[in-house]
């Protein structure tokens, strides 16, 4: 590794995580890896030290290709490999579907950036219309390899492969296994050595439930924001998400969504930049869009539809309790639903009944200490607690994914005015 890089690690944290110690030099000699390690372990930088290690900075061409399964992923990945990436001098430009393509072409051709961070089909929307030159990549690296390997993606992971140089590294990291190794390899030409550091839950991390009804399960999360307990909340559909957020906002809740049909990117990411901030108390998504996210100290993910299978299971109470930090999951379902769950997960977790719903997170406790210490009028401490739960909890920005005739309208009209193909796009490729 660059001793630029190595420093500044060393001078950030105490010592490399286990999949970082395991990954780095192998990915560093150039080998073909996939790198299982459970979530929240330092995944991240476990590729893009050794990536930026091997890049030629005086070489003005793309030579990593960084893909992602989700447009949020994408960007937070892209934020990282840019702050070390300015440590050794090498740029870094993301590709999103969602985002400016005309912008990110532009950017593209001015910039001839090292790394490439980027979702698949809108990377393969630039290779085909001539913007982005595969010629000199050295490294692709796959994140969160178990969504981005599907069988759905074979057809454009083959066109992939068929415009990359021969004899490329590969880098693949997932918290979950799943992922068909001898396919990657007949595929890429590459033989991939799985390297794995183990996949148990964090202990650090409380899994509850709660029997609840549909109903009862509106009231939890309206409770939660009214004590000011911020939650990524799950939903196995985009439907339940909306009909969930309409009722959320009619209570005046702070909420805010992110769904895989939103094509917004700008709106998503605000979305997103906002409950970081701890501007927003609730947000609803779904499992495509919250895949891989790292959300600094989230104290709570809410299941508000219980996942069907272990493996979304893990990566979703992966959001909460990462790098060894204290995090609860709460799960809403009724005796059935909660009982189905506790079968798929098995041993694996531990599911305990909520004792107290609303218990006060580390930050909301820190707030209410030095409220209490900053005034000498017991009454009025009283007072202001009493207005702030009862008072609307509204932010001006939301992220509205409602399926109203109006919003089709617009998306037609729009569609209608930007007939033709983008002059980088040549083929005609969709995001």
């Amino acid at each position: 590794m660059k001793p630029e890089l190595l420093e500044k690690f060393n001078a950030s944290f105490d010592t490399p995580t286990p999949i970082q110690s395991a990954v780095w030099q192998r990915l560093t000699d150039g080998d073909s890896i996939f790198g299982l390690a459970p979530t929240g372990t330092g995944k991240t930088l476990a590729f893009v030290l050794p990536v930026l290690s091997r890049i030629d900075t005086n070489l003005k061409r793309t030579q990593v290709l960084i893909l992602a399964p989700s447009q949020e992923l994408a960007m937070q990945t892209t934020q990282v490999a840019r702050e070390w990436g300015n440590v050794v001098g090498a740029s870094v430009a993301s590709l999103i579907g969602g985002a400016n393509g005309r912008r990110q072409a532009d950017k593209i051709k001015k910039d001839k950036p090292h790394i490439v961070v980027g979702t698949l089909g809108r990377v393969l929307t630039m290779v085909d219309g001539g913007v982005l030159k595969l010629d000199h990549i050295a490294a692709v690296i796959f994140d969160e390899a178990d969504a981005m390997l599907t069988e759905e993606r074979h057809d454009s992971l083959q066109e992939l492969a068929d415009k990359l140089p021969s004899h490329i590294q590969l880098g693949l990291f997932s918290a979950t296994s799943g992922v068909d190794l001898n396919y990657v390899s007949d595929t890429f030409e590459q033989k991939v050595h799985p390297i794995s550091v183990g996949t148990d839950a964090p202990v650090s991390i409380k899994h509850e439930f709660q029997y609840v009804d549909q109903r009862a399960k509106e009231k939890v999360l309206i409770q939660l924001a009214r004590n000011n307990q911020q939650a990524l909340v799950f939903f196995n559909t985009i439907s339940a998400l909306v009909n969930m957020q309409a009722t959320l906002r009619h209570a005046h809740v702070s909420v805010m969504s992110i769904g895989s049909n939103d094509k917004r990117q700008v709106q998503r990411a605000d979305a997103l930049r906002l409950f970081k901030k701890g501007e927003v108390t609730l947000l609803l998504v779904t499992d495509v869009a919250a895949r891989g996210l790292d959300i600094e100290d989230l104290p709570l993910v809410v299941n508000a539809q219980l996942p069907q299978r272990k493996k979304t299971y893990v990566h979703r109470t992966g959001r909460t309790g990462r790098m060894g930090k204290i995090g609860r999951v709460l799960n809403l379902g009724n005796d059935h639903d909660i009982r189905d769950l506790k079968r798929e997960l098995g041993d694996s977790f531990n599911l305990d009944k909520a004792e107290n719903l609303f218990e006060k997170s580390i930050k909301s406790q820190e707030k209410t200490v030095t409220k209490d210490t900053n005034t000498n009028d017991v009454s009025s401490v009283s007072k202001a607690k009493k207005s702030s739960s009862a008072a609307p909890l509204v932010t001006k920005k939301e992220v509205i994914v409602e399926p109203t005739t109006k919003v089709k309208k617009k998306k037609r009209a729009k569609s209608s005015k930007d007939k033709g193909k983008p002059k980088w796009a040549k083929n005609g490729k969709t995001k």
